[in-house]
Formats: structure tokens, C-alpha cells, sequence
């Protein structure tokens, strides 16, 4: 990692003295003569001014107050900020915390299922945000660092609050910007409040309804020493999501050929660029959330604050998958192409796979934070705060099941583009008219390889069965420490200094079966015989409604018969040894790291302040994984198939950097601030690609070493011969990273706001970012076993030879990139007119641009999880007792994933320079509708229309012309959603 010069910051102090200048022939700097008394008051005032940092809720109703009071919190902040100052009416369309931040200033909104869950701030993903509950990190179930907010409602919290920009006393972890939610405080509200809110909402897709509670109050008891704060909600959430996705892990595949083609022109063909896999899947989903906080604050004098805060969540996803598959990579053999058509982009192939799975999951997510600490002030003009904080959540999903039907060998027509992949099981004499070819009844032009028929769907035959019990956990422990010492001084403000020790760990462990049910496993039971030799016409079937799927699936009521009839046979099935699918992806990552900051705030004039100062971060992490393979197609003597899973040794990595900072903040007159900073900040890798682990694709190819031919199923070697075998140079293999390092940023901010009145205010905001070390996720490059981050044991394998130098041409791998640029402009316009009209406007503009190391990308690109264009508009009238609303989002489309393309290929050999590889998710417009109605002052009603569009979540390769231009990686279709609530308040 690299060191700021703290030059930089004299650069910035240059910047500001002109400034100073100018304001100091007007304004005389006035001494400060307080006596000790007055010095205490000034303390309490900071105080004060530190709990409107923090955000404190303030009761208010209508769309216009609400405004009114985010400025004023805005404007206040002391690092430049965007606020949501939620009232007691709910003003916002929002199903979670992840769906009000997305109305914020240069923040939108990630999906998944259809419902909102991370959010990105000024075009950068949520890998480079950070979100923290009243100041404490947020711990999480997934392999990401980013922190979903689907599990959290508005109603439980007392007001959000997204920084633009860092102060070292602030964690430092994110370069894009801090998300702190915080819990709902009787001293904020300063009022015994109590309100209820009911509510149901109704998915078209799903045709199903949502019931919504919650509650919320607080209390001052004991002459306001004891203030409570609590709120409660549950909600039962039914939704349905349709998808349509290209196969996970794989690249697109190259193709060319041909029945009837003679070798000259086989030689001549050609090739394109079709998908692996097609996979239509629905998600059909009944998740119940359960939300408690409760917030105890203590004031016994002017001195002293107390608090115990605590938050419990608790999410249950009853899940129904149904999948539909089309495994086009089956037919990757010259005698498996049927018919290619180089300009239209169709294909058909023969020995594809095609099969379908129904798939129950029960899964539990708890998430439990709390923390304890306080405030005292001391010696007059000493303040000390601390706080021990806990977070841990706990993600378990026990008895998922699934069953498989399947179907091998038919002929498959296929064609994709950008929003679609179709496949479509032919007969041979549909092939053949495809193709024009002849069929010859004593010649099988198919070689053996179309002998499939789904015209009879008897022949779709239990092909599987699939259980799974796994946990994860995430557990989070912190303390911090801070001191400030206020001064009498006609410059220097405060002084302040302090630290936090963080310990984090993150593991899973997860149990799996998955085999082919056999009769004869089991042992004699004639149920279990009898459903082990069963067809998909034996049960309850039927084609799932809509046009997503083609063939029938069972229904939910005969998946559990066969799994509850079959499950016997998984004893003898497995040898009673545990799969390497279940453990392959378990994992135990450690995570300590510890800071400490001191920081001082300068009054250089009466208009003008500066904080400035330096934080330090240190970071020690370990994980351990496997390196698994795995495949059933090779046979290595008698039973034995593919199946190792080996332990990798322990990695580790320790960094540590330095931090420095300046924020200058300049107010010429009362309508006017103008703010500046040069700050510095990093974004360490997700768990994902930072832990060690290894994982080869289940479908691999065996080179016979002495005529370098490579086969991807057998083809007549006897154990023996394989292994003289080595292991393809075509196979996929995915690695993580421990040698990652966090990604630094040097960032710049300057902002003016312009409040001419309360019913307008305009702000502008550039930024620059300056990256190092970028972490990015690459697909398909070409790497050798011996340059991997990790040493894998490859000598456990004995089957055939992996050799130590075997270069491998497709590893997907996450890396450090050289530099990334980043800059952009912020732009918000709100005004309010006498007549009850209104508008509320931002928008973002960004441009980025980065740098892979030459041996992966030669050319530079944007930066991999940025937006160039962000905005929101709400358009609308209120009066006193009714309002009405149109809401509009937009975000541009995103690099997720980069293909390679080192400087030593030749541009245009595709299969060497992949930059048809690189996966974007597609740009999206979307527009809400909300209502609102006061029947009284206690008693109101809204209505919320969402994603009235209809759009859907779109990813895509880039392609080439080989594809046709782009194709689809991922689609997902959720439909509208609507909303009908009631807020009573007893106060």
C-alpha cells in the first residue's frame, strides 16, 4: 500500500488561505474570554452539536418540513452529507432502509430477488460502502463485505445519514461513502411519543398479499434523567421472481461445424460465440421479518451520558426454486454440432443435457447487535466517550432439499442476444430440415448422441437427489476509545485523539449430498425402490404458469414424498463419507485490525473552520479453504469417480497505513457554504476473494500426453492409462486471493450549497478519487498452477498428473489492479412553490477510468462497479392534509466482471483476448407513485405504487461479432408492487 505525503495537506491549507484572507479584512476574529463556566457550556454545546452530527430525529409532518429539517441537519454536519430526516409518517416508498437511501443524493440502489438490498454511493458499488448502526460496523452472512439492509426497517430507526466525505475520527473503510443508521432516541424526539403503523402490499407477479406491523414510542421518566426508545415490526413478504441466467462460472463457448460439411469446408467454417448453459428459474419466496430495538439513555447530570442500545432481526426465507436447464457445453465435440449459421447467431447440437429441479430451502438469518458506552466530561474542558459494540449474525438453512429430472442426449436449437437465450429440444427430422441434411435409417448420422426424446415425457427420469444443511456466522466485537480537550483560544478549537480495536470472524460449514438415487441402495424398502425407478409421470406434473418454462416440474407435495422415500439410500450412496461438496466451501476467516487517530479543529475566522489530521489502520488477516475436484463422467477403476478435497495451508496477510486529512468548511453569508476536503480512505476485498481456496469445474478434460489429443468423457482408457493423463490446459478453475491488499484512495471534495430561502435550496459538488492497488474481479485468464497466489497440493491427486507448471487458459481470479481515477460532479436542486407543487432533484455524473497490470488487460477501462450516471426526481403537490407524489430513479450501466485480454494476444484472436468476457449490468429507469392522506392529526393513510414500469435487473456479456454483439448473462422480472398502509399516532 502507498503513504499520502502530508504535503498534500499543506497544498489543501494553501488552498484555504486565500479564502481565509479575504473573509479576515471583513471579519475580526473575535478572543474567546469565557470563564471556566462558560467553558463547560461551550463543551455542552459541542455535545450538542455532535448529537446533531449523529442525526437526531425531529417529529415532523409533511414532505416540505422533512426537507426543511434534512437541510438543516446537512448543513450542521461537519463532513459533508446527505440526510434522510424521516418524519413520523413514513414520507418515503420504502420496503426497507436499502429503498429510502436510494431518494439520497448520488446513492442508488442493488437488487436482489427484485427487492432492494445494497446501495452504491456516486457510481461506486456497495464494495466500496460501508454501513454502521449508531457508529459500530454491522456484521453480515454473505461473502461480501457489504452489508444488506433488507432486513432492516425504517420504522426501528431514528433517522439515516449517508457521508460523502471522512474525518479521522470516522472509520475509514470505504471510498465511496459511509452509511450510519441510527436508533430511535427519546432524548431526540424529546417527547413521549407511541405509533402504530399497519400496512399490506400485493406483488402482481407473485398474486399474492404482504401484511406489515409496527410500532414504535419513547418515553422520559425520572425528570428526563431515564430517556426509552423503542420500536417493533414484523412482516410476513411474499414474493415471486422470474429469471432467465447464463451458467454461473463458465464462459461463453466457441462453436463451429456442421452435418454434411466436408473437411475443407469444416476448415473453413465460421466460428462463433454461443452460451454455455441456459437456466430459467423462479423463485417463489415467503420471508418473515421480525425487527426489535430498544435504546436506554441515562443522564444523571450535565456531565455525564449513559447508553444501552441493543437491535434484534430476525429473517426467515422460505424458498421454492424451480429450474429448467439447457446444457449447451454438453455438445462441445466435432461430432456434436449439427447445424451452425454464422450470420443469424442459431445453432443446434446433439448430447445436451436437459433437466429440471425443484429445490426447497428454509433458511434462518439472526442478527443481533448491541453496544454499551458513554460520555463525561471532566477537568472543564476534557470530554472522554467510549463504547464496547457486538454484532453477530448467524445464517442457517437446515434440511434443503431438491429432486432432478433429466433427460440426455437430445438435439437442442439455440439462439441469444442481449435480453435472451432460447433453447428448443428438435426431433432429428426437425434437425435435419435445420441443417439440410439427409437422414440415413442404416447410417445414425447423430453418432449415438440424439438418442434422447422429451415428445415422451416418461423418459425424463429421477436423476437426482440433493440435500444440504449449512451455517454461516459473522461476529463482530469492538471498543473504542476518544478524547477531546476544547481550548480557550482564538484559533484552536479542539483537539481530539483516540483509537478502536475491531475483531472479526467469519466462517461456514456446510453439509451436502448430492448422487444419483440407485434401487439398489435401498436395502430392500419397496417405496424407495419404487420412486428410485420412477419418471416424472408418475407424479402430479404440470408446466408452471407463464411462458418461463417448456417442460413440467413435480409439484412441492411430491418433492417431499420422493426426498422423504429416497433419503435412505444416502448411507450407501456415499459410502457413508462426507462429499466434497460439503466441504470444498468451508471456511474460517480472521479478521483484527486496530486504529488510532488525533485530529484538531482550527478557527481560522469568524466563517471559516478547519479540521485536520492524520488516522492510522492496521489490518491482520487469515483464512483457510480447500482446493476440491470433482467429476463423474471419469471412471479411475471399479466405483471410484473423481472426488477430492484437499485443506489448504493457513493464508495470511498484514497490512497497515497512514491516513491524513483536511476539511475546510467557509460560510460568507447565511445563504451560503462552501466546503472542501482532501481526505484519505481504503476499501479492503471481500472475504470472497480474499480467502484461499481452489476450485476446478466439475467438467474436465484428460490430455493424453504423447499425442497431446484432450477428451472431456472417457473414450475407452482403462484407469491405468489415465493416469499417464494429464489434466487439460481447457479446464476452469476459480481462486481466490489471500495476497489481496485494501485498495487506497485519494480523495478531493469541494461543495458550495446556496440556501436563498427555506422553499429552495441548490448545491453543487465535484469530486476526485485517485485509486491504488483496485481490486477487480477477472474471468477466463491465462495463468500457470505455479504463478497462482497459493500453492495448490496437486500431488494429492493421483488419478492422472496435474504438473505444478500446468498452464491453465481459463482462471477466474480476483486482483490488485495498478490505478483507478475517479471524478465527477454532484448536483441537487429542490424547490417548494406557494401552491403546494414541488420538486426534488439530484443527479450524479461520473467518470472513471483504471489500469489492470498488462499480463491481464493491456487497455485501460472504467472502473469495475461504477455508474457514470446517477439521479433521482420526485415531482409533486402537498397541502396540509394530502399529498401526491411521482418518483423517478436512473442509474447507467455497470462493469462487474472483466475478461483478459494481455498485451501479448493478438487483438483479434478472440480466444486469447476476451474482452467479450467483460459482464455489465444493464442501465435502469424506474418510477414510483405515493400518496398520502390525513383523515386527522392522529390518523393518516398512504398508498405506494413501485416499479409501475415494470423493469427488470439485466446483466450481459459485451460479446463480439462472433455473438452477434452482446448476450445475456442474467435477467430477472419482479414485477409491480403495491402498497396500502395507516400510521396512528397517541400523541
Amino acid at each position: 500500500m502507498k503513504t499520502i505525503k502530508l504535503s498534500g495537506i499543506a497544498a489543501a491549507l494553501l488552498v484555504a488561505l486565500p479564502v481565509y484572507a479575504q473573509d479576515a479584512q471583513t471579519t475580526k476574529p473575535v478572543p474567546q474570554t469565557a470563564s471556566s463556566s462558560n467553558e463547560k457550556t461551550a463543551i455542552k454545546k459541542a455535545q450538542d452539536e455532535d448529537e446533531d452530527d449523529d442525526m437526531e430525529i425531529i417529529a415532523v409532518t409533511g414532505i416540505y418540513q422533512a426537507d426543511l429539517k434534512a437541510r438543516a441537519m446537512e448543513r450542521e454536519s461537519k463532513a459533508f452529507s446527505s440526510v434522510i430526516a424521516t418524519d413520523d409518517l413514513g414520507n418515503l416508498v420504502d420496503q426497507n432502509v436499502a429503498e429510502s437511501l436510494r431518494r439520497v443524493p448520488g446513492v442508488t440502489l442493488e437488487r436482489s430477488e427484485g427487492e432492494g438490498k445494497y446501495v452504491a454511493v456516486r457510481g461506486l458499488g456497495p464494495k466500496f460502502v460501508s454501513v454502521n448502526m449508531n457508529g459500530a460496523e454491522l456484521s453480515g452472512a454473505g461473502d461480501d463485505r457489504k452489508v444488506g439492509l433488507d432486513g432492516i426497517t425504517g420504522d426501528s430507526l431514528g433517522a439515516i445519514e449517508v457521508f460523502k466525505t471522512l474525518t479521522p475520527d470516522m472509520n475509514l473503510n470505504s471510498i465511496g461513502g459511509a452509511v450510519n443508521v441510527k436508533a430511535i432516541s427519546a432524548y431526540d424526539r424529546g417527547d413521549n411519543t407511541l405509533k402504530i403503523k399497519l400496512q399490506d402490499s400485493y406483488n402482481e407477479m407473485r398474486e399474492a398479499h404482504s401484511p406489515k406491523f409496527s410500532i414504535d414510542g419513547t418515553q422520559l421518566l425520572f425528570d428526563d434523567k431515564v430517556g426509552i426508545g423503542f420500536a417493533a415490526s414484523y412482516e410476513d413478504r411474499q414474493t415471486q421472481v422470474d429469471e432467465v441466467r447464463h451458467h454461473s462460472s463458465r464462459d461463453m463457448n466457441f462453436l463451429k461445424g456442421g452435418i454434411g460439411l466436408s473437411e475443407t469446408e469444416l476448415a473453413n467454417a465460421e466460428e462463433i460465440l454461443i452460451p454455455a448453459q441456459l437456466e430459467n428459474r423462479r423463485e417463489i419466496a415467503d420471508r418473515k421479518r421480525t425487527n426489535a430495538t430498544l435504546n436506554v439513555e441515562f443522564k444523571p447530570n450535565e456531565d455525564s451520558f449513559y447508553y444501552i442500545r441493543g437491535n434484534y432481526s430476525k429473517y426467515t426465507d422460505d424458498d421454492i426454486a424451480q429450474r429448467e436447464f439447457y446444457n449447451f457445453y454438453n455438445g462441445d465435440q466435432e461430432d456434436e454440432v449439427i447445424y451452425v449459421n454464422p450470420q443469424t447467431k442459431e445453432f443446434a447440437l446433439s448430447d445436451i443435457d436437459v433437466y429440471n429441479q425443484y429445490f426447497i430451502q428454509e433458511g434462518e438469518t439472526v442478527t443481533t447487535n448491541y453496544s454499551f458506552g458513554g460520555e463525561n466530561y471532566f477537568a472543564e474542558s476534557w470530554r472522554v466517550d467510549y463504547e464496547y459494540a457486538y454484532s453477530k449474525t448467524d445464517d442457517e438453512s437446515v434440511g434443503d432439499r431438491r429432486v432432478q429430472f433429466r433427460e440426455r442426449e437430445n438435439i437442442v436449437y439455440g439462439k441469444a442476444g442481449r435480453d435472451f437465450i432460447t433453447a428448443k429440444v428438435l426431433t432429428p427430422s426437425e434437425a435435419a430440415a435445420l441443417g439440410g441434411f439427409e437422414l440415413d435409417p442404416d447410417n445414425d448420422v447423430f453418432a449415438g448422441e440424439a438418442d434422447g426424446d422429451l415428445s415422451d415425457l416418461s423418459n425424463m427420469q429421477y436423476d437426482n437427489l440433493f440435500m444440504e444443511d449449512s451455517t454461516r456466522t459473522d461476529e463482530i466485537t469492538s471498543f473504542k476509545l476518544n478524547f477531546q480537550k476544547e481550548f480557550d483560544s482564538q484559533f484552536l478549537n479542539s483537539i481530539k485523539f483516540g483509537g478502536t480495536y475491531n475483531e472479526r470472524e467469519h466462517y461456514r460449514d456446510k453439509d451436502r449430498w448430492s448422487y444419483t438415487v440407485n434401487a439398489d441402495d435401498c436395502d430392500g424398502n419397496e417405496t424407495c425402490i419404487a420412486v428410485a425407478n420412477s419418471n416424472i409421470t408418475d407424479y402430479d406434473y404440470s408446466v408452471p404458469a407463464g411462458d418461463l418454462f417448456t417442460y413440467p416440474l413435480v409439484s412441492a407435495q411430491d418433492v417431499e414424498y420422493m426426498v422423504d422415500s429416497t433419503k435412505i439410500t444416502r448411507e450407501n450412496a456415499t459410502g457413508g463419507e462426507v462429499s466434497i461438496d460439503s466441504t470444498k466451501e468451508d471456511y474460517i476467516l480472521t479478521e483484527d485490525t486496530y486504529a488510532a487517530y488525533v485530529m484538531a479543529e482550527l478557527q481560522l475566522s469568524e466563517k471559516v473552520s478547519v479540521i485536520t489530521g492524520v488516522r492510522y489502520a492496521h489490518t491482520e488477516f487469515s483464512s483457510t479453504g480447500f482446493m476440491s475436484l470433482e467429476n463423474d463422467d471419469w471412471s479411475f477403476g471399479g466405483e471410484h469417480t473423481l472426488d477430492i478435497a484437499v485443506p489448504l495451508p493457513e493464508s495470511s496477510i498484514t497490512y497497515s497505513e497512514y491516513f491524513p486529512s483536511m476539511h475546510l468548511r467557509y460560510e460568507p453569508n447565511e445563504t451560503m457554504l462552501v466546503r472542501t476536503s482532501l481526505w484519505t480512505s481504503y476499501t479492503r476485498p471481500s472475504f470472497k476473494q480474499a480467502r484461499g481456496y481452489a476450485r476446478f469445474d466439475d467438467d474436465i478434460s484428460l490430455c493424453d500426453p504423447t499425442t497431446n489429443t484432450c477428451y472431456s468423457e472417457p473414450d475407452g482408457q482403462s484407469a491405468l492409462e489415465l493416469q499417464n493423463y494429464i489434466l487439460g490446459p481447457d479446464n476452469a478453475l476459480q481462486v481466490g486471493n489471500p495476497n489481496l491488499v485494501a485498495m487506497t484512495s485519494d480523495n478531493f471534495d469541494a461543495s458550495f450549497g446556496w440556501y436563498p430561502s427555506k422553499e429552495l435550496f441548490v448545491e453543487v459538488a465535484v469530486f476526485y478519487k485517485n485509486i491504488d492497488n483496485f481490486i477487480v474481479d477477472v474471468s477466463g485468464i491465462q495463468m500457470g498452477l505455479d504463478e497462482l497466489p497459493l500453492t495448490l497440493p496437486v500431488d494429492h491427486v493421483s488419478d492422472f498428473a496435474i504438473p505444478q507448471d500446468l498452464v491453465i487458459n481459463q482462471v477466474d481470479i480476483t486482483l490488485n489492479g495498478d490505478k483507478a481515477t475517479v471524478y465527477g460532479m454532484e448536483l441537487s436542486y429542490n424547490q417548494f412553490f406557494e401552491n403546494g407543487l414541488f420538486w426534488q432533484s439530484n443527479m450524479t455524473v461520473v467518470s472513471s477510468e483504471s489500469k489492470l497490470d498488462d499480463t491481464i488487460r493491456y487497455e485501460k477501462m472504467p472502473l469495475p462497479g461504477q455508474a457514470d450516471i446517477t439521479a433521482n426526481i420526485a415531482l409533486g403537490w402537498e397541502n396540509k392534509t394530502a399529498s401526491l407524489r411521482l418518483i423517478s430513479n436512473y442509474r447507467s450501466d455497470i462493469l462487474e466482471q472483466v475478461g483478459s485480454c494481455p498485451i501479448s494476444a493478438d487483438k483479434n484472436d478472440a480466444k486469447a483476448c476476451k474482452t467479450w468476457a467483460d459482464i455489465y449490468q444493464d442501465d435502469i429507469l424506474t418510477f414510483d407513485i405515493k400518496a398520502t392522506y390525513d383523515f386527522n392529526e392522529h390518523l393518516s393513510f398512504y398508498f405506494d405504487a413501485i416499479n409501475i414500469t415494470d423493469e427488470s435487473d439485466l446483466r450481459y456479456f459485451t460479446g463480439n461479432d462472433q455473438s452477434g454483439g452482446e448476450i445475456l448473462y442474467q435477467r430477472e422480472d419482479y414485477g409491480r408492487t403495491y402498497q396500502l398502509g395507516m400510521n396512528y399516532k397517541f400523541y
